[in-house]
């Protein structure tokens, strides 16, 4: 008798074992490049983007979330059989989100792409490229124009240290510099 139960269990594990390795894979590919028409190679440091963090959800329900670095301009990856739809975060050196604007400084949304992703193939995103908005360069962490200061330390750099918000001097006239703001 314990022998009829020891074999229905290890049968019945053994088929739970092989039921979970059935799922069918595929992968999926990201290429990006930054606004205009910047590569990756060079958009990514000059923005101070360090990575990008993909989320995805299948109609399956199968989730996916993975940060890759930047630089390489592309990145595959492997996922369940289905149809996906994903998230593209831009991540500055500490991991935390980059909140894309516009030239006006409205938020933009994280741009998204589609994939029906089969069984053993790579699948293209739908964008196959996806575009990322630079950061405007007072507020991108990076020093810009190579004198050694970055963002509000920049004299072509105008705001104040205790907000977010800043401006180029040179291309808005209106734009308080650190020390004028100060001053008043």
């Amino acid at each position: 008798m314990w022998m009829w139960r020891f074999w229905s269990r290890l049968l019945c594990l053994a088929g739970g074992l092989v039921a979970a390795g059935c799922t069918d894979y595929g992968s999926y590919s990201l290429e990006w490049k930054f606004a205009p028409e910047e590569p990756a190679n060079t958009g990514c440091g000059l923005h101070g983007v360090d990575s990008l963090r993909l989320t995805g959800m299948s109609t399956e329900g199968d989730g996916e979330d993975v940060t890759t670095l930047c630089a390489p301009g592309s990145f595959a990856h492997s996922v369940p059989v289905g149809t996906w739809t994903f998230t593209v975060q831009q991540l500055d050196v500490r991991g935390h989100p980059i909140k894309p604007t516009d030239a006006q400084g409205y938020p933009l949304p994280d741009p998204t792409a589609t994939a029906s992703v089969a069984a053993d193939t790579d699948t293209a995103l739908d964008p196959p490229q996806i575009v990322l908005t630079p950061r405007p360069a007072c507020g991108d962490g990076v020093d810009n124009d190579l004198d050694g200061r970055v963002d509000l330390d920049d004299p072509e750099c105008g705001g104040l240290a205790s907000t977010t918000a800043e401006c180029r001097v040179d291309l808005d006239p209106e734009c308080a510099s650190p020390a004028s703001a100060t001053a008043e």
